[in-house]
């Protein structure tokens, strides 16, 4: 974050489109870590009732930034141009600067407050530590602290799971129908005001998209269910792309954008279900975040030509891809949600057979061992669907 920060900073010396676009190729490449870093050392401290809202917290952060980036974005379109005989685009290059200028500290900062791994924080207690280990090993039936497991062993068990390719697609196609916000002001100015009124109606959608995005992330932590919680914001998502595109009504079209940033409501219990699906060892819960941010990311690449001035208003051609890619998620989704049933009933049952047999199911050889060896998780041990 402290390389970001620098990198950010500097955006205020741009003179011109080639020097912005290095610029974020530079920015990108120090930014990739952060996401599924963040994203791992929550799941090695949150339990599975606890992770989703915590990471649609750290989501919102994004939501938020959105909105006061509107409203930045319009004061300073309406009010800084030519002064000290600068455009306007370059007083908003220069915000950057200190935007990049105030995360250096914080980032300093944090390098002393962030924990490391619950048996490796130095300022917690013995207790506090054991408390902390015991939390996640009662849940999951065995620690998560494993020395023995390298990198390059993670690799090789998340890459050999189909879970990991589902939960990728399923990401992919959030991510791509999601894409739609990196052309959000274009959207709103569709509604037929000004840039600086385009601005400040930008805001509301990403306040309502934050609010709904951790309630239904707590929600799916208290019911320790994900599938549903999935898919109902794609299903609402999806209607709200589709009466953007039929009609032209002013106040319909501003309802149909609020009803497109519930997709928001799904990602912290996507990524969720990433951890809890392939919790152990941690080695493979990392490689897994890192594959799935990067992996969905690509969507970043070709949706960049969906919304083409020449379709506007309705967008029509974005319309249908977003709708089809909601539908990728939501198809994703369920296919996981029975794959991870079948796996908790074939584990049942296996457990079942080496109890009456009289064998611990946690004894190698045993029919439930097998399975957990396979899928790389505790006999006792059941997966959230």
């Amino acid at each position: 974050m402290c390389s970001w920060a620098v990198v950010s900073t500097c955006t205020g010396a741009v003179q011109d489109f080639r020097g912005l676009l290095a610029l974020r190729f530079v920015l990108g490449f120090v930014e990739a870590p952060f996401f599924p870093g963040a994203l791992f050392l929550f799941s090695s401290w949150y339990t599975r009732k606890e992770l989703a809202a915590r990471i649609s917290i750290l989501y919102v952060a994004a939501q938020i930034s959105g909105a006061f980036g509107g409203l930045l974005g319009s004061g300073i379109m309406s009010g800084m141009d030519g002064k000290a005989g600068l455009p306007s685009w370059r007083w908003l290059c220069m915000s950057k600067t200190l935007e990049g200028a105030a995360t250096i500290p914080v980032a300093i900062l944090a390098m002393f407050v962030l924990p490391d791994y619950p048996a490796t924080t130095k300022w917690l207690s013995g207790d506090e530590r054991t408390l902390a280990i015991t939390r996640l090993a009662e849940e999951a039936n065995e620690s998560d602290h494993d020395e023995t497991n390298g990198s390059f062993d993670g690799l090789k068990l998340a890459f050999s799971d189909a879970v990991l390719y589902i939960i990728w697609l399923m990401q992919l196609g959030l991510n791509t129908a999601a894409a739609f916000t990196n052309f959000f002001p274009t959207i709103v100015e569709t509604l037929g005001y000004g840039t600086t009124d385009t601005l400040l109606l930008s805001a509301p959608p990403y306040i309502f998209a934050a609010i709904l995005s951790v309630a239904n992330s707590f929600h799916s932590d208290h019911k320790s269910e994900r599938w549903l919680h999935v898919v109902w914001p794609q299903v609402f998502s999806g209607i709200g792309f589709i009466i953007s595109a039929v009609t032209l009504n002013v106040a319909a079209r501003y309802i149909s954008i609020f009803m497109m940033m519930s997709i928001y409501g799904s990602f912290g219990c996507i990524l969720s279900w990433a951890s809890t699906s392939l919790p152990r060892p941690r080695s493979n819960r990392a490689v897994a975040y890192a594959v799935v941010n990067a992996g969905s990311n690509f969507a970043s690449i070709y949706a960049s030509y969906f919304y083409p001035k020449s379709q506007g208003p309705r967008y029509w051609q974005a319309i249908v891809a977003n709708v089809t890619f909601c539908g990728l998620c939501i198809f994703m989704a369920t296919v996981l949600h029975f794959t991870l049933r079948g796996r908790n009933r074939r584990l049942d049952m296996a457990a079942d057979s080496d109890l009456t047999n009289g064998q611990d199911p946690a004894i190698e050889g045993s029919d439930c061992y097998q399975l957990v060896c396979r899928w790389n998780c505790h006999p006792l041990y059941r997966y959230t669907t």
